[in-house]
């Protein structure tokens, strides 16, 4: 499996803090059956100000590290987290953004966890035309899209792609994330899960446990492509081709109901 969204970079965000807490983190992962991992420390303006250089550093030491550990199994491959900033397009016309894999074609993209922004298709689409495909993380759990799903479905039909957080589907993040994040499988919204690891306790790096859970959802077809295909198709800088998002209607209601609904208006 690959996991594409990971903070196990030590020292560098809200993630692992100190180089053996990185180790550990990469030998769960392996035991998980991951094989490979991106590090997606945040890039957060203000918060977090890491640059592509020095996340480049960062995976280096690791990999450096990793010579002779148990963690050595493990591929690590640099990224990051963008954080939703209304110069986001013109910072990535400068080159300021890491990319998935740092190939320069898929960007995961952070939105604001409470405030609803500005301009979200907007910039979707400006980075779509500059060759970047956004990876929007997390949706399930980010008020944007939480206010209706159907957000999520316009943002892909303009070209992003979705990555849920493993712990939503299972449930860990609560009853709401979880049922946004099936409700985003039954309408073949969701392309990547990932772990957004945190720490090795209470967000560990791990996702055989949440596959299962989405294997029963939409089949071990579809929630393999989600682990292994498709995040391999990124960090391969290839195009996804992807299922038509499955529209769910309301059931027609039937003549009594809506003799009712009628006469309660008048």
């Amino acid at each position: 499996m690959i996991d594409l969204h990971n903070h196990l970079l030590p020292g560098i965000d809200d993630g692992a803090r100190k180089l053996e807490e990185t180790l550990q983190f990469l030998r769960i992962a392996r035991q998980d059956g991951v094989g490979t991992v991106v590090a997606t420390p945040h890039m957060k303006p203000g918060v977090y100000d890491n640059t592509r250089q020095a996340i480049l550093e960062r995976v280096a030491m690791v990999r450096e590290a990793q010579r002779g550990d148990d963690a050595e199994g493990v591929i690590l491959l640099p990224g990051a987290e963008v954080y939703f900033t209304a110069d986001l397009t013109a910072r990535a016309r400068a080159g300021e953004l890491m990319t998935v894999g740092d190939r320069g074609r898929y960007l995961l993209l952070e939105l604001p966890y409470q405030q609803v922004p500005m301009h979200v298709d907007d910039t979707i689409f400006q980075l779509k035309l500059l060759g970047i495909t956004a990876i929007m993380a997390h949706p399930e759990r980010v008020a944007y899209y939480l206010e209706d799903i159907r957000r999520v479905e316009a943002s892909v039909r303009l070209g992003a792609l979705t990555q849920v957080t493993g712990a939503s589907i299972t449930g860990r993040f609560g009853q709401k994330a979880r049922d946004f994040a099936r409700d985003m499988l039954a309408r073949n919204l969701v392309h990547v899960i990932a772990s957004d690891s945190h720490d090795v306790r209470h967000r560990p790096p791990v996702l055989a446990e949440a596959m299962r859970a989405a294997a029963a959802a939409v089949g071990e077809t579809a929630a393999r492509r989600m682990v292994e295909d498709i995040p391999r198709s990124i960090l391969d800088g290839r195009e996804v081709e992807l299922p038509e998002p499955a529209v769910r209607r309301r059931p027609r209601r039937g003549l009594v109901e809506r003799l009712r609904s009628l006469f309660s208006r008048s």
